[in-house]
């Protein structure tokens, strides 16, 4: 008569062989069941937040009125080579520093710059013909404006960092002006202003 460790052993091996028949026997699964239980994937366009460039662009767009009105007053022309040339030279230099695409960031300013030339010359050009009130006072630009001009730059050099990537992405124009649009909301401008901001914009995406 077997013995109790006889009997277990041999009750364990009839339980494998009947789970071993069973899964020989049980329908192997179909392509579609598999291909159902796949997570879909839709396209969402790019992972990319614009709403930090796009304040910083107004912030520095809207400072030029006062950079317009010291120019009233002073008599210096819109174009300054060498301020804009420092300007980029300057932003190309952080964006290394901050490891952004050189080429895309100064891109960018070169756009800030022709942006607020663009505010500068419709409003010299008003005040000059009577069209709207000329300031009464100006900003000193070398001690008032200039260094919050160089305040956006080291925060907008960082930023473009995280935007750059997504230049070249098809869904990168979308993205952007929906941006844009929810920004202005928030951000009343003047029409010149306003006006600029496509320009300022526009070497954001490719």
């Amino acid at each position: 008569m077997p013995s109790a460790r006889s009997r277990l052993a041999l009750s364990a091996a009839a339980a494998i062989a009947a789970i071993a028949l069973a899964s020989c026997s049980a329908p192997a699964p179909t392509l579609s069941a598999t291909a159902t239980a796949a997570p879909s994937s839709t396209p969402t366009g790019p992972a990319v937040d614009f709403a930090p460039v796009l304040r910083l662009v107004i912030e520095r767009l809207d400072l030029a009125p006062e950079v317009a009105a010291s120019k009233y007053f002073s008599g210096q022309p819109v174009t300054d080579a060498a301020r804009e040339q420092a300007v980029l030279d300057a932003a190309s230099a952080a964006a290394t520093e901050a490891g952004a695409d050189p080429a895309y960031v100064v891109a960018v300013f070169a756009d800030q710059i022709a942006a607020s030339k663009e505010v500068q010359e419709s409003l010299l050009a008003q005040w000059a013909a009577g069209e709207s009130a000329a300031p009464a006072e100006a900003p000193d630009l070398a001690t008032e404006v200039r260094p919050v001009l160089d305040r956006i730059t080291t925060e907008l050099v960082p930023a473009l960092a995280a935007t750059a990537p997504f230049a070249a992405d098809p869904g990168c124009g979308a993205a952007l002006a929906d941006d844009t649009a929810e920004v202005l909301v928030a951000s009343p401008l003047t029409s010149e202003v306003a006006a600029a901001v496509a320009t300022a914009t526009s070497s954001l995406c490719d």
